[in-house]
């Protein structure tokens, strides 16, 4: 069991060690698309994504996903949006691609790897950007739970692209 236990953090270490650093933002932000688009998610370049100033939006019922065009202009943030965006896919993908809800990586992450909840809420507090913290409160303040845990899960690894394909790749 605890090589089990083991060998989840290792392996998706091993893909954020990926050289991503090397590729330019816009060629991992273009494989990101290329690979989304590849699992049959409709991607859409508007104006806005919703009725306030999203940037980005992901509709899982019909795996559909709105980049907001300004994004265009800051590849490091449109990088970071869209990685958010594509956890959104990953959480679809754990309850099948297909079907009208999602899961979250922290049950998949308690069910195959056998960690604990209080192992995975340490893991998403470690990588959520304490910069962002606030944000993170405010934005998710009036969701239900199963909700705020998707979205808390897509802002601590929307800087971990590499991990976030490899989620894809595995998952999707």
């Amino acid at each position: 069991m605890l090589g089990l236990r083991l060998l989840l953090p290792i392996a998706l270490l091993v893909a954020w060690g990926a050289p991503a650093h090397a590729v330019s933002l816009s060629a991992r932000t273009d494989r990101l698309i290329d690979r989304l688009q590849q699992l049959g998610v409709v991607i859409d370049r508007l104006d806005r994504c919703g009725p306030g100033a999203e940037r980005a939006a992901y509709n899982m019922g019909v795996n559909r996903l709105c980049l907001s065009q300004g994004l265009r202009d800051e590849p490091g943030l449109q990088l970071d949006v869209l990685t958010h965006e594509a956890i959104h896919v990953v959480q679809d993908c754990l309850a099948g691609l297909g079907t009208p809800s999602s899961s979250t990586i922290s049950l998949m992450l308690q069910s195959q790897g056998g960690f604990s909840r209080v192992q995975v809420d340490k893991f998403f507090a470690h990588h959520l950007d304490s910069s962002t913290a606030d944000h993170v409160l405010r934005v998710t303040q009036s969701l239900g739970p199963l909700q705020r845990r998707r979205e808390v899960e897509a802002y601590a690894l929307q800087g971990h692209t590499g991990m976030v394909e490899s989620l894809l790749a595995r998952h999707c």
